[in-house]
Order: structure tokens, then sequence, then C-alpha cells
């Protein structure tokens, strides 16, 4: 039964946006470099008994007394093999042990470190000073595994053998292999087995990590989210998991600045694509901390994070259960465009955000500019001076691109607009003149096969004034002798715009509407250097061709007008 008191306070502190932000480096998290023992762990014919373990696991009772040595397997992230670590229980709280690898005693860890991590486990965290990290994440995320049967966590504090980034380092870790029993032999690292600690354990780095800081207690918090949500679902894809675990560090009052600066920085990232390569990973702990928090705070609160973890659906097919389960009618790709909007805007009530778009343009026109978006991504483009331009915007993918407009005007007003896209996939707006400056974002996401690799190109281009030109012509149709079309071929490609024609008829002298207003269709238009459109019209054999004038128009500008011949 959750504590409803601790419930409400950490809930208030959330929404009131109180909690505390110490500053943090900029540290990875090794779990995702172990995500392939997740599919290893699928199959239990690949576990096997290990006859030459050290040691047994730790026994549920009695308990461990201070002094206590073991013998623990880790994995080498440099040569990804595993080599054994020798530590001594230096701590022992209510819910956990703390191990400290010999050669680390009384050179960065001392009876003081490992006294403050108890403490922050145990008893306090900066979000609430009567709960610790254990009791504030598992009220809320639920009960952790309990393979060892001991009612404890072990926190393994060792220097962790990484690549040594100059200002990236692993700062900790949870390895699904020690949820099993014996040796997982395939794949294993780079075919050596991987063997178990048959525990529930995290393991927290001491070089170059301080263990002695707060930032050490963040991590024990990411890290002890990794190991709650596998006990929930063990094959949950690692952008939801590192989402979470970034959404528990923030629960207790941890610091999450220098993630989601790094996400600032780089925008444009996939969301739910997590990078092969670890060095390339900080941005992604921002964004899918930001969605996490966005779905907290748009989208049921506390009560639907708790639910992503537990349920036992997969990206984003888990979080579309839970938020229809909840009475969300709001689709995935609607959500995930009002976060982009969001992010830009800083629309959140506990964290400030800071994005800069990723160019900005000045002068008009802006001629064709190309882009590309990965799944689940948004580009930021900025215009300034941009009152009475045209935006227009074309994707390749018609289906699943999107477009918005963040429009800034000169009383103080902000305007989200979407810019509507035809079957085509091509769309355009035309900005009012009180406008100052403009955000222009495209993103892509669909849910389809394939879902995390799908990108797509785009184009763009920003208009004002008449500065495009056509050459038109009416030709009748050698087949079909009623039929008449017209050809314009623009000066530069339309992204976005379509010129429309209208038909007028003079008639006893008076010139009348002939044709509504019909957009023209562009001829091939999948080659990317034609630019030519076409409309074909039927003219009766009573009208005489030349009383019938032709109108072109584009963005609702005049640009040729002509008598058929």
């Amino acid at each position: 039964m959750k504590n409803i008191t601790v419930f409400l306070s950490i809930f208030i502190l959330l929404l009131s946006g109180r909690l505390p932000c110490q500053s943090s480096e900029a540290y990875l998290c090794g779990t995702p470099q172990l995500s392939f023992i997740k599919e290893a762990l699928r199959g239990s014919t690949q576990i096997f008994p290990d006859e030459s373990a050290p040691n047994p696991r730790v026994p549920s009772a009695p308990t461990l007394p201070v002094g206590a040595e073991r013998t623990f397997f880790a994995p080498d992230f440099r040569s990804m093999q595993q080599y054994t670590v020798s530590a001594v229980l230096r701590g022992v709280g209510d819910f956990c042990y703390v191990f400290v690898q010999q050669s680390e005693w009384n050179a960065r860890v001392t009876a003081e470190t490992v006294q403050s991590i108890v403490r922050a486990f145990d008893a306090a965290t900066p979000a609430n000073p009567h709960r610790g990290i254990y009791q504030t994440l598992t009220q809320s995320f639920g009960a952790p595994p309990d393979i060892d049967g001991n009612g404890k966590i072990i926190l393994l504090l060792l220097n962790i053998r990484d690549a040594n980034h100059i200002d990236q380092y692993t700062a900790g870790f949870f390895n699904p292999a020690d949820q099993s029993r014996g040796v997982l032999r395939n794949p294993g690292f780079r075919r050596f087995p991987i063997r178990s600690n048959e525990a529930d354990m995290l393991y927290v780095d001491t070089q170059p990590l301080n263990p002695s800081s707060e930032a050490a207690h963040n991590v024990i918090a990411h890290e002890l989210q990794h190991l709650i949500h596998w006990g929930h679902d063990p094959h949950e894809a690692t952008w939801i998991d590192e989402g979470c675990a970034g959404y528990a560090s923030f629960l207790c009052g941890y610091s999450v600045l220098e993630h989601v600066a790094a996400f600032e920085r780089n925008p444009s990232i996939s969301l739910i694509a997590w990078p092969e390569m670890d060095t390339d990973a900080l941005p992604h702990y921002g964004a899918t901390f930001l969605w996490m928090l966005y779905l907290h705070e748009q989208h049921g609160g506390l009560q639907t994070l708790t639910e992503i973890v537990q349920n036992r659906g997969t990206s984003l097919n888990g979080v579309a259960d839970v938020l229809a389960s909840n009475g969300t009618t709001q689709n995935i790709s609607e959500i995930f465009n009002n976060w982009k909007l969001t992010n830009y805007l800083s629309d959140y009530r506990t964290i400030r955000l800071s994005l800069e778009p990723r160019r900005w343009h000045r002068s008009y026109p802006s001629g064709t500019q190309d882009g590309q978006l990965r799944n689940f991504s948004a580009d930021y483009i900025g215009f300034e001076d941009a009152g009475g331009l045209t935006l227009g915007f074309s994707s390749r993918s018609r289906e699943s691109s999107t477009a918005h407009a963040i429009e800034f005007h000169n009383t103080g007003d902000v305007h989200k607009r979407e810019i509507i896209l035809s079957t085509d996939g091509s769309g355009s707006i035309v900005l009012p003149d009180t406008v100052t400056n403009v955000i222009l974002i495209p993103s892509l996401q669909s849910q389809g096969i394939n879902a995390q690799t799908r990108n797509t190109q785009y184009q763009y281009n920003a208009t004002r004034g008449a500065h495009i030109t056509f050459i038109t012509v009416a030709l009748p149709n050698p087949v079909h002798s009623q039929y008449w079309d017209i050809i314009a071929v623009p000066s530069e490609p339309l992204v976005g715009l379509v010129p429309y024609v209208i038909l007028m008829r003079v008639e006893n002298n008076v010139e009348r509407l002939h044709q509504e207003s019909q957009a023209m269709y562009r001829v091939t238009p999948d080659s990317p250097n034609n630019y030519m459109y076409r409309l074909s019209f039927r003219l009766d054999p009573e009208i005489a061709p030349e009383s019938v004038t032709y109108q072109i128009s584009l963005d609702s500008r005049i640009v040729d007008t002509r008598a058929l011949e």
C-alpha cells in the first residue's frame, strides 16, 4: 500500500516547481550497453549452472555483518568481457547492502561516504527529507525483484572500467544478467560467457564520479528504477526505460540539468531511437526525460508514469495503452506534436528550457532548403522579420509528416499554427504583418514497421513579394478535342505552394466566372527537377475559345492572365 502522505508531498513538489536541482556531471548510464542481455534472457536454454562461481549468493538470513567479503562479476565496457571484483561489506541499511571494491576503500570511499549513501537510500532525498530513494521509488513504481531473497539491494561501489571519455563516463548501471541464475553462454561478451551474481544489485562508479557527492545518489536513484522496471517489464525499450530512470532521479529531487542541456543543444534527435554509441547518448537522456515529464504534467500525473513502468507493452505501444486506459483521446502523434511545441516554448511547470533553432533566416526569398527527419524527431528553423512571409513546406512522407509554426507577434502574443498538408505532402501559410519572428517545426512520426529506423526528406522555403514568375500556355488536347490543357512552369520550385486556375468567360460584353478556382497538379511529382504544373478542363463545343481567359494565382497573388487561342 502506498503511503498517501508521501505520494501527495512528492506530487505537490513536482507541480509547484520547488524540487531542488543540484549541479551534476554529464554522466552516462551503462545499462543500455547491456541491453543485448535482455534478448538473450528470453530463452531459458541459454542459462547453465555455474559450477565455478567463487562464492554463493548472499543468503536471506541472517543479515550479513559489516566486514563480510564477496567477489563479484563485473563487465569491462572497454573489452566487453567480465572480470572479478573483490569487495567488502562496509555498510548495512534497512534496504541496502553497501559493498566497496577493496582497492577503493579509504582511497575514494570512506566510512562517511558509505554513511551518506545509506542515508540517501534509506532515509532522505532532496525532494523529501523523510523518505529515501528506496521508499520514494518503490512507493511510486512498485517493489523491485528479490532474486536473492534477502530483502535488500546490493550497492557495489567500484571503479567502473569504461572508455574513459574526456567529458563523459559511465557512472553506474544495472546488469540484467544478475537477475538470472548460472551462466549465460550465448551471446555473451564477445563470445565469452556471462556469469550472474544472482543478486538484486546496482553498480556505482568511484572514479571519476565522486561517491561522496549527491551526484552519486542521483545515479543510485536512476539505476534503481532500472531494477524496478526490469521486474515489471524485462523487455522494455531502452528509451522508455531511460526516460523513466531520469524521471526517477527528478522525482527524488536530483538534478537532470546536464542531460536536459544536452538536449537543448541538439533538439532534433529521434525520441525513440537510442544511439548505438554511448558517446552520442547525452541528448537522448534529456529528450526521454522531458517526454516522461510532459506525460506527467499533461496526461495523468505520477500515476501515468507508474502504469508505464508496470505495463507489459513496449515502447510507444505501452505508452499508448496506458494513455488510452486513462481516457486520453489524443493519439501518440498528436501528443508528440504538442510535446515538440512545448519544448520550444518551455511550457513546463517544473523546468525551464531554452532551445535554439538549427538555423535562422534573415533575408528573403530563402530559396528552397532541404532537411531530413528521423522518426519521432522535430526540427526547429527560425525566420526573423517574418511579417507577410509565405512559409511553404513539403515532405516525402505524406502520411506521417506534420509541420507547425510558432508565431511571435509585435503585440506580445504567441500563436501556434499547423500547416495543413495536402495529399501530396505539401502546404503553406501566410504570416500576418504583425509577426516579428516565426519558428517552423516540421516533424515525422510513424508507428509502423521499422519505426526506429524510418526517416524522410523535406523541403521548405520562405518568400515575400512577387519574385516567382511563370511561363504559361494553354493548348487544345490533341486527343480529346473538347478538352484543353493549361501548363505552368514556375521560375523556382514551389515548396508547399500550389498554383490555382480560375476560368473567366466574356458573354454579351460582360465577363463572368466560368469555372471556380481549381488547383493545378504537378507533372511527374517524384522528379525533383520537374516543376511543371498542369490543369485539364472541358470546353463545350458552342463556346468560342477566344471568349475564355484563364487566370493563374499563387498564394492569392495573380501571376498570369491569358486568353485561350
